[in-house]
Parts: C-alpha cells; sequence; structure tokens
C-alpha cells in the first residue's frame, strides 16, 4: 500500500504546485494590467494567457462579476483555486498519509 500511498502524495503535491503557480499568474497579470497598458507586450501576453487558464471561464460563467472598471473574476477564480487547495489537495495529503 506504500506505492499507491507515495503515487497519491506526489499527486497532490504536483496539484498544489499548479495550483499556486496558477494564482502567481493570476496576481502578476491583474498587476500588469494596472501598471503596463501595452496589451500586445509578449510578457503581458504570456501571463494573460496563462492566468486566462482558469479567469476565462469563471468570466463566461459570471458575466456579473464585471461591474464597470472593475473586474471581481481574478478574486474569485484566486479564491476557487484556494478552495481546491484546501480541500482536494489535502484530503489527498490525508488519504496518502491513511494508506501508509
Amino acid at each position: 500500500m506504500f506505492v499507491l500511498s507515495n503515487f497519491i502524495n506526489a499527486i497532490a503535491v504536483i496539484l498544489r504546485i499548479i495550483i499556486d503557480f496558477e494564482i502567481f499568474m493570476i496576481i502578476v497579470s491583474v498587476i500588469l494590467s494596472w501598471i503596463m497598458h501595452m496589451n500586445y507586450h509578449p510578457v503581458r501576453q504570456f501571463f494573460d494567457s496563462m492566468a486566462e487558464l482558469v479567469v476565462g471561464p469563471i468570466r463566461r460563467w459570471l458575466p456579473f462579476l464585471h461591474i464597470g472598471l472593475v473586474d471581481l473574476s481574478p478574486m474569485v477564480a484566486i479564491l476557487l483555486l484556494i478552495f481546491l487547495d484546501s480541500f482536494v489537495v489535502e484530503t489527498l495529503f490525508d488519504l496518502a498519509r491513511v494508506l501508509r
């Protein structure tokens, strides 16, 4: 059972890294949208495209989050990612501990 435990633990670690990376991409994309008004700059396009993986579907499903000039979908995306980290990843870590 320790092999399955290690496998589940590895999946949890990879998911945590992906979630942390995506949260970082969303934060950087938001900051760049405030300070860098050149939408076609390659650095900004990279961060925007990485953030759109999570923020894009939220903008389509919840269009009311765009209030005037303020877009709340990045905040909802970060909260959703934090929930996934706290619930799914921690559950996988606990399952890996139980299987040892």
